[in-house]
């Protein structure tokens, strides 16, 4: 191991364990969210206007974030990670959106990397069940060129040659060296085609330390390695264009609500009276119209299209956009042909907005903020049950902190 192996792998020696807690926490950093009925009906003299400091939401460039728009550096590359691969074989299950997705790679590439593998490409399942190829969604030639010197990885051309023999076996998310060897190797050895499951522990993994010498290879998977298709990438890129033509400044705000978010999650928490993981958009409007968010400014949902439970936020904002409003806007749409796409343009969007609103703790507000923070865009805010009417008050202690992960890939 050289000398920048050591420095990378110390400097990300507590990333996993966070991601892991966080993970697990499932919470938006403490911060309370007001209990308001959805059907509410929202006055805009509730607030005293006069004593409200106004600010813009993307004014936290200046006030917070000390590296707003700077892109990170990583604090190694990929020459630097190298060891003789076989030709014995690790594919792996990539399911369900965008936030799955980065952690279902970075966890198949640590399993190929320990075992000495070749790693290959698999088709991508969607949460409705719709598939695509991997390099229908993801830049494939980019990946495989990232992967030199990590792990040899190899597309989808003769599933015959290894599949008759694949084993699959369920990884929780980060394994480290331990757990691989114990849970992993043997059945490898034995069939010499392994299928990695990964999945998410509700509990922290108790397998033993994190494996200070596997996390690299997760920074490089993320933020280097792991970007989309260049065709995929014009759509979203229409649609951040299209959202900026309706602001002078070109400012937006994305939020991220889904009206199933609040009908498949819990609104409160065991743990703390009052502490909630969700919010409505009648809790949305109020907490924007209590920090001074203009009222002809761009907002756009990943809500698919409007609906009644819009109504409240719609009539308060009326420049709220939905997907089905913009695309009407947007180039090469015919690329989008699923909820799979959709939710690849959703939390691409959200990664480069102005400003990012979460509606919901998980790994999508998880991996938007890791994005937001490897590109300096820091102005993340979430709604809570508290008296200050100021957006900088509303920042989440990962950015405020600096306790998410992805700090530790980067060094300054």
């Amino acid at each position: 191991m050289d000398v920048r192996e050591v420095m990378g792998a110390v400097l990300t020696f507590s990333m996993f364990l966070m991601l892991a807690n966080m993970i697990k926490r499932d919470h938006f950093d403490g911060d309370v969210l007001l209990d308001v009925p959805e059907g509410a009906v929202i006055s805009t003299v509730e607030l005293d206007v006069a004593k409200v400091t106004r600010h813009r939401l993307y004014q936290l460039s200046t006030e917070v974030s000390t590296n707003y728009g700077q892109q990170l550096k990583l604090c190694f590359n990929g020459s630097s990670l190298r060891r003789r691969q076989l030709k014995r074989y690790v594919t792996f299950s990539l399911t369900d959106g965008p936030e799955y997705h980065i952690s279902q790679v970075s966890n198949a590439v640590l399993v190929a990397k320990h075992l000495g593998a070749t790693l290959v490409l698999p088709e991508i399942i969607g949460s409705k069940g719709e598939k695509r190829g991997f390099e229908d969604i993801y830049d494939a030639e980019r990946f495989i060129s990232s992967m030199s010197g990590v792990v040899q990885v190899e597309r989808r051309k003769r599933p015959d040659l290894f599949m008759q023999k694949l084993v699959s076996v369920k990884v929780p998310y980060n394994a480290n060296q331990g757990y691989i060897m114990a849970n992993v190797e043997p059945l490898f050895q034995a069939t010499q085609n392994v299928r990695v499951i990964t999945y998410f522990p509700s509990l922290a993994m108790s397998e033993g330390k994190v494996d200070k010498e596997m996390n690299p290879y997760s920074c490089w998977v993320e933020f280097e390695a792991l970007r989309l298709t260049p065709k995929l990438q014009e759509v979203v890129d229409s649609v951040v264009g299209s959202l900026r033509s309706h602001e002078p400044d070109g400012q937006f705000v994305a939020i991220d609500y889904k009206a199933k978010m609040l009908g498949t999650s819990s609104r409160g928490s065991n743990a703390n009276k009052g502490m909630k993981n969700c919010y409505n958009p009648v809790e949305i409007a109020q907490f924007l119209q209590r920090i001074g968010y203009p009222q002809y400014s761009t907002i756009y949902l990943t809500q698919s299209k409007l609906d009644r439970s819009l109504r409240s936020l719609k009539d308060l904002y009326p420049k709220t956009f939905t997907k089905e409003d913009i695309m009407q806007e947007v180039e090469n749409v015919e690329f989008v042909k699923s909820e799979l796409e959709q939710e690849i343009i959703d939390f691409h969007v959200c990664s480069v907005s102005d400003v990012f609103v979460p509606a919901k703790s998980g790994l999508f507000y998880a991996n938007v903020v890791g994005n937001r923070i490897a590109s300096g865009k820091t102005d993340v805010l979430v709604p809570a049950q508290i008296t200050s009417n100021l957006a900088q008050d509303h920042v989440p202690s990962y950015i405020s902190k600096k306790s998410h992960p992805a700090y530790a890939c980067f060094c300054n």
